[in-house]
């Protein structure tokens, strides 16, 4: 029946939207509360352009918008377009709440964008098969380093995991009382986030092909990084900060040269308008056999009821391809003005946004990072699994448990759940 629908959305002009309708339509467009000025405006733009389409914004904080869209999904509150993310598309995608853009989008269109999208982004944006969203944002974990410290002490910039901790303990013999700081807090899903990235500098995968997990298994990666940061803790070279915020101020002090965070970081550690060291942190590859991290995106969807409504769906369509397909001017103006990272391989090699990001960042070594990311392994149990595994991470790093005990525990509850979800 979907097919039925796209066949006649394409057939039926999905590209033009009639420049005079008897009523306007009205999208219901929902987001988290971030920037909501330049979302307004960027909407602004959009009804400009588009006679006969109205875009109504609902947004929600950020801790609390998963359970409020999923209050909306089972509500039937009349919702449209949202902003959706990488780890709960499988379970809401696989629960009919959301449409694939194939269902209201031109083959040949989406095929382009797709074909100019980070392979990690493709992959966090596809399910079962099938692309469900454009992307609004994505980035990438990053190793952070002190680049004034290491010329200081005279120390190459790490490329194992094994160098990081050489470095840290000589830095520690210097006067240098941690010189690692670490996000660590067993509530936030990118404290999970972060050890993958780093397992994926590794090598290593925690699933393998038929999605079991292998990270229990002494000679997997992920079992013998866990054992890495453990070491690294009981050698009290790791400085534990509770949120990435923290990092920020943290690393300006001087009193330590590496962090694994978010490139957004790196942005706010290298602002000239705000921070004393500004300019001295560069990103490096993760650290590792394969040099890859985890990137991850956030990305425009449209609802399955909008998508049901030919008219609705072509407006949806129209209207997220404003806001994340070619020119990329919404993508490059987030990029721009806010730092956010994207997914739009083209704007790599925009001059405007070279200019912009070349005061926080090398631009060649960023490229070389987004063309090895790797996305996570996202399905309809990982948050719920996640849930339950950050706890046993955070108790493993300080000893409070052993390595093995936090594995074991942790693959058998991912095995338990992946048995429950395929018998239901």
């Amino acid at each position: 029946m979907k097919r039925l629908l796209a066949g006649a959305l394409v057939g039926g002009g999905l590209l033009a939207v009639q420049p005079a309708m008897a009523e306007d339509i009205t999208l219901e467009f929902v987001v988290w509360n971030y920037s909501l000025s330049t979302i307004q405006d960027n909407i602004r733009m959009f009804e400009e352009q588009s006679p006969g389409i109205k875009v109504n914004l609902t947004d929600y904080a950020w801790p609390d918008y998963q359970d409020s869209m999923v209050l909306r999904f089972r509500g039937n509150t009349r919702t449209d377009v949202i902003y959706g993310g990488q780890d709960w598309l499988p379970a809401w995608a696989s629960a009919g709440w959301l449409a694939p853009l194939d269902d209201i989008a031109p083959p040949d269109t989406l095929e382009t964008l797709k074909s100019e999208m980070a392979g990690f982004a493709l992959s966090d944006v596809t399910y079962d098969g099938e692309v469900y969203g454009l992307p609004y944002y994505a980035d990438t974990i990053s190793f952070i380093y002190n680049q004034a410290i290491l010329d200081e002490h005279d120390i190459e910039v790490p490329g194992t995991w094994d160098e990081v901790m050489q470095a840290a303990e000589k830095l520690k013999e210097a006067g240098m009382d941690r010189p690692i700081v670490y996000e660590y807090n067993q509530e936030l899903p990118n404290f999970f986030d972060a050890f993958v990235a780093q397992v994926y500098g590794r090598g290593g995968d925690l699933f393998n092909e038929e999605l079991n997990a292998v990270f229990d298994d002494p000679d997997n990666a992920a079992f013998q990084h866990l054992q890495w940061l453990r070491e690294a803790f009981e050698k009290e070279l790791v400085q534990p900060e509770n949120h990435e915020s923290n990092i920020i101020t943290t690393m300006n002090t001087g009193q330590h040269a590496f962090t694994v965070v978010y490139n957004y970081v790196l942005a706010a550690m290298n602002n000239a308008g705000e921070q004393p060291l500004a300019g001295q942190f560069a990103l490096a590859p993760m650290p590792g056999e394969e040099g890859a991290t985890l990137g991850f995106a956030k990305f425009y969807a449209v609802t399955a009821d909008a998508a049901a409504d030919p008219e609705r769906a072509e407006a949806a369509w129209k209207f997220i391809e404003f806001m994340a397909g070619q020119p990329y001017t919404v993508a490059k103006r987030w990029a721009v003005e806010d730092g956010l990272g994207f997914a739009q391989l083209p704007l790599l090699e925009d001059q405007d946004v070279v200019d912009a990001w070349g005061t926080w960042t090398d631009m060649q070594t960023h490229a070389a990072q987004v063309e090895s990311a790797r996305a996570g392994t996202w399905t309809e149990w990982t948050a719920v699994w996640t849930a339950y595994f950050r706890p046993l991470l955070a108790s493993a790093m300080v000893g409070e448990i052993t390595v093995e005990d936090a594995m074991t525990q942790g693959a058998e509850r991912w095995n338990m759940l992946q048995e429950q979800f395929a018998n239901r």
